[in-house]
C-alpha cells in the first residue's frame, strides 16, 4: 500500500502560506506519490503544481474553467443531470477549444461532473468546502496475491482491504497529531484507483476470473465497490470511494485500447457500476462533436440511474486510433476508438 496523494483543502487564501510547509512535511513522512492543494479561489502564491479550484455550475462555470486552465489549475464544471441543452453543447466546445488552443495536456486538467463534485483528493473533480487534509491510496498490487490464491475473491477483498484501510487511517492520524500546526482530517478516499502497472482493471479480471470486459466484469466491479464500502464503514471516508478506471493511467486498459479491444463507449457503459468510468479517455480530435456529446449524455444518464455524482474527462489529440501520443507524466497513451461499430 502506498499513499497516492496527500491533499490540503483551503477555504481562506491566507491558510496556504501558514500550512504549505506542513503539507510537504506530512506528504514526505507518508512517502506520498503526490502533494496537492484544493482552493476555493485561485491564489498567485501557490507553488504546488497539482492545484485545483472548482469552477461552479453551468455556463458561468464553463467561463471560469477556461480562465483557470490558462492559469495552470485543474478544474471541473458541474453540468447538472439534464441530458440536453446549451450547457452540454458549450461543455463540448470547451473540450475542443482546450485541445486546439492549449493542447491535450490541458484536457487532462479539465473534468465535468453530473453535479457538485465531492470534497476529496482526486483531481480534477474536487472542491474545498472545509479546511483540512484528505488522502488517497494506491493498492492494486496489494490485492493481486490474495486474489490469485483465493477461491473466494469477495472474502479475500474484504479481509485485505480492511487491514490496508485501517493501517492507512492510523498512519495519517498519527502523522497529523505529531504536527505542531493542527490540521483537521477530512477523510480518506479509499477508491481502488490505478497507476500504470498497478492496474485496477487487473483486479476486476481477477475477481471475475475472466478477461476484463468479458461477462462478469460488471458484477465484479460491483463486488469490489461493496468491499470498499464495507471495509471503510467505520473509518472516515470522503470523495468517490469506489473503483476508478481511467484509461490512460492503467496499463491493462491502455494495452486493450491499443489493440482495439476497448473503446470509449465500453467505458461509458461501465459508469453505472464504477465512478469516473469515462476518465482519461483519449480520442481523435477529428471525432464529431455530436458523438462526444453523446458520450457525455450516457454518463449523465448513468448518474441519474445511480443517483450519484459521476465525473467525465476526455482528451482530444490530433491523431488516429491505434497511434500513440506522449502525455508527459502519463507517458505514451493510445488513441482509442469511439466504439466498435454497431448494426444499422
Amino acid at each position: 500500500m502506498k499513499f497516492r496523494a496527500v491533499v490540503l483543502h483551503i477555504t481562506d487564501p491566507e491558510y496556504y502560506t501558514s500550512y504549505s510547509d506542513a503539507l510537504q512535511k506530512i506528504s514526505n513522512r507518508l512517502n506520498a506519490f503526490t502533494s496537492r492543494v484544493v482552493l476555493r479561489k485561485p491564489l498567485d502564491d501557490v507553488d504546488v503544481e497539482l492545484k485545483a479550484v472548482y469552477s461552479g455550475e453551468g455556463i458561468n462555470g464553463l467561463n471560469t474553467a477556461w480562465e483557470l486552465l490558462n492559469k495552470g489549475y485543474f478544474t471541473s464544471v458541474s453540468l447538472g443531470k439534464s441530458l440536453y441543452g446549451q450547457v452540454l453543447d458549450q461543455a463540448v466546445d470547451l473540450i475542443y477549444r482546450t485541445a486546439e488552443e492549449l493542447g491535450p495536456e490541458f484536457n487532462v486538467r479539465l473534468a465535468f461532473s453530473s453535479g457538485e463534485p465531492p470534497e476529496g483528493p482526486y483531481f480534477p473533480a474536487t472542491m474545498s468546502s472545509s479546511f483540512g487534509m484528505s488522502a488517497s491510496l494506491l493498492y492494486p498490487s496489494d490485492l493481486y496475491k490474495f486474489l490469485q490464491d483465493s477461491e473466494e475473491p469477495s472474502a479475500a477483498l474484504r479481509q485485505i482491504m480492511s487491514i490496508l484501510f485501517q493501517k492507512a487511517e492510523k498512519d495519517v492520524l498519527l502523522t497529523l497529531r505529531e504536527e505542531e500546526e493542527k490540521i483537521p482530517y477530512i477523510g480518506m478516499d479509499f477508491s481502488l484507483s490505478p497507476w500504470m502497472e498497478e492496474s485496477a482493471a487487473k483486479v476486476v479480471s481477477m475477481v471475475s476470473k475472466a478477461p476484463f470486459m468479458a461477462s462478469g466484469t460488471a458484477s465484479a466491479i460491483l463486488e469490489i465497490n461493496r468491499a470498499i464500502m464495507n471495509s471503510s464503514y467505520n473509518l472516515k471516508y470522503t470523495g468517490f470511494n469506489e473503483i476508478m478506471l481511467p484509461m490512460a493511467e492503467d496499463n491493462l486498459l491502455k494495452e486493450m485500447a491499443y489493440k482495439g479491444l476497448l473503446t470509449a463507449r465500453d467505458l461509458s457503459y461501465l459508469t453505472p457500476y464504477c465512478v469516473a468510468g469515462l476518465d482519461m479517455v483519449v480520442l481523435p480530435l477529428s471525432t464529431p462533436r455530436k458523438e462526444v456529446a453523446k458520450l457525455i449524455e450516457d454518463v449523465l444518464a448513468a448518474s441519474w440511474v445511480k443517483r450519484k455524482v459521476l465525473g467525465i474527462r476526455i482528451i482530444l489529440v490530433d491523431a488516429e486510433p491505434g497511434e500513440m501520443v506522449d502525455l508527459k507524466m502519463f507517458g505514451k497513451i493510445p488513441i482509442m476508438k469511439l466504439d466498435g461499430g454497431c448494426l444499422s
